[in-house]
């Protein structure tokens, strides 16, 4: 059944000028009620102008009350008197309009001057939208069941057209993230998402908390702990490779390691009767960096002259150095395992026998420039996975990138280019291939643009610095830019939503995850009371300190 769009008892108020993207009108009043729900002029509310010209879809950018002086005849007839009034002014953004019953992007005609206006409830904004619950099931709810103003994104432009979600320290984003995640759980039973986690926040959100435990969560999640993680040096391809072991493309040190590792990778080619493939030095199979070594020193010896060998023990010193590195001590963990490229997608994408869909990385034990090519080389073999598969709907993947300020910066740094340039390329190509990105940040204005410019959704959470709210202004259309000047004064866990997974941009308050992630503020009136806890160990601090271990 289609619902009117201009119920009389949501009249509000006349146009009085309009232009190309604006229009202001006098509001007769500020707040209307129906069906016992109040509706007021608020910014980001929803508003039809409706007349002869059809229906106008906006949204409320600017409430004012400003004071004219009128002159009137005097009571008593002796002359005249200054009257003040007061005039309340709404200042409206065009989004589109809606014909028959549906919400179109941009309007055709615009609203005439004393046109009516009319607030809009949330059941006209889901007939606007078109969501059918019985038959669409691309649409998933994110906001409380209790809310009056239910809000619905589409999954599959969300995940399949990239996201940002950005938002200031303390404005609720990682609480945002885990709802977001919750309810694609709960709506979906066979999603596939891996998520990067910088800090270690989100196991405590799918089941890892004794405190708050959830089966239902947990039974489709693998948390894959700092102590556990690792990415076998022989999945780098040659540049990675470079980059890693601090190694000098432009010099005849390419041409070696190419050489050498090709060998190598051919010799276990053989070993491991894959016959009909083209071996080269991308190839992910397993190589024993060991032998590398020896080969390396081998060829050294036989090298006549020292200008010849200085090569051979560059290469050596640095990848013995890396080796060594604690830092890296992820590269070389479990080495005897030899495990091939099929084991580790079942491991970090749970495509094993019970299969995991949410998969979170705990990187919280990477310096950030080691987290950068953990996320770049992870990135560029979920993006080699999903490239050759020949059906891009067999497994959609999503990566969430977690702090992605700290590895895909605006800046060109050398220390990431892995992450920046794979990551890079997911963005620009990856829906035809069935890899979506969400990008989360606290600093828009530090991430790559490439990589924002591409995300059809913005969730912006409270931002406070001038720059961030700058980078959205010119993200967003121009009919929304003016919606960015209300972001300071979000709540916590509210957020600005635009984009292709929801046709009308609006406000929502995100549902409260349940259980949290482990991002709640540090309680300092209560430890600066209490003091230090009876088991606190510094000693035992300094020893995790020292081994690069994080403990609980």
């Amino acid at each position: 059944m289609t619902i009117t769009l201009r119920e009389d008892s949501l009249k509000f108020g006349k146009i009085k000028e309009v232009d190309g993207t604006a229009i202001s009108l006098h509001a007769d009043f500020l707040e209307r009620e129906f069906k016992d729900i109040k509706y007021c002029a608020e910014v980001g509310a929803y508003v039809n102008c409706g007349g002869a010209h059809g229906n106008t879809i906006c949204t409320i950018s600017k409430v004012q009350i400003t004071e004219i002086e009128k002159t009137k005849r005097a009571k008593d007839g002796s002359g005249f008197e200054i009257v003040r009034e007061e005039r309340k002014v709404v200042t409206l953004s065009i989004l589109g309009c809606a014909i028959n019953g549906k919400f179109n992007r941009g309007a055709k005609r615009l609203p005439t001057i004393n046109c009516e206006t009319y607030f809009l409830t949330s059941d006209q904004v889901n007939q606007l939208i078109g969501i059918d619950l019985e038959e669409d099931k691309e649409h998933f709810c994110v906001t409380d069941v209790r809310e009056d103003d239910q809000t619905y994104l589409n999954l599959d432009k969300l995940m399949g057209r990239h996201t940002a979600i950005l938002g200031t320290t303390g404005s609720g984003k990682s609480c945002t993230v885990a709802s977001i995640v919750q309810s694609i759980l709960s709506s979906y039973q066979c999603p596939r998402i891996l998520f990067f986690d910088i800090h270690n926040e989100y196991p405590s959100a799918f089941g890892y908390n004794d405190e708050a435990p959830s089966e239902d969560f947990k039974i489709k999640t693998n948390s894959i702990p700092w102590s556990g993680f690792r990415l076998p040096y022989w999945f780098l391809d040659l540049e990675e490779f470079f980059g890693v072991y601090n190694l000098e493309p432009g010099s005849n040190q390419k041409a070696i390691i190419k050489r050498l590792i090709t060998k190598q990778k051919e010799i276990e080619a053989k070993k491991q009767k894959i016959d009909d493939i083209v071996v080269s030095a991308d190839t992910p199979i397993f190589f024993s960096i060991d032998k590398l070594l020896d080969e390396i020193e081998s060829e050294k010896e036989s090298q006549g002259s020292a200008a010849n060998k200085k090569p051979y023990e560059s290469i050596a010193l640095k990848i013995q150095a890396i080796r060594q590195d604690s830092r890296y001590s992820f590269l070389h963990r479990n080495i005897e395992d030899e495990t091939s490229i099929v084991e580790y997608f079942e491991l970090i994408l749970g495509l094993s026998e019970s299969d995991k869909y949410l998969n979170i990385l705990d990187l919280s034990g990477l310096p950030a420039e080691v987290r950068a090519v953990c996320v770049g080389v992870i990135s560029r073999l979920c993006f080699d996975f999903k490239y050759w598969d020949l059906d891009p709907e067999n497994i959609p993947l999503n990566l969430i990138l977690e702090e992605a300020h700290t590895y895909i910066p605006e800046d060109s740094d050398s220390k990431f280019n892995i992450a920046k340039e794979r990551v890079e390329r997911i963005a620009k190509e990856g829906r035809k291939y069935g890899i979506g990105l969400t990008v989360v940040t606290q600093r828009p204005s530090n991430v790559s643009t490439t990589v924002l410019s591409q995300c059809g959704t913005y969730i912006a959470l409270r931002l406070t610095n001038d720059l961030d709210q700058n980078k959205i202004k010119r993200l967003l259309p121009d009919t929304l830019a003016g919606q960015v000047d209300f972001l300071p004064s979000l709540r916590d866990g509210e957020a600005f939503v635009s984009g292709d997974s929801i046709n009308l941009p609006r406000k929502v308050q995100f549902r409260v995850p349940n259980p949290m992630p482990r991002s709640n503020d540090v309680r300092y009136h209560n430890s600066w009371k209490l003091g230090k806890p009876e088991n606190y160990s510094l000693r035992a601090l300094v020893d995790s300190w020292h081994k690069q271990e994080k403990s609980k």
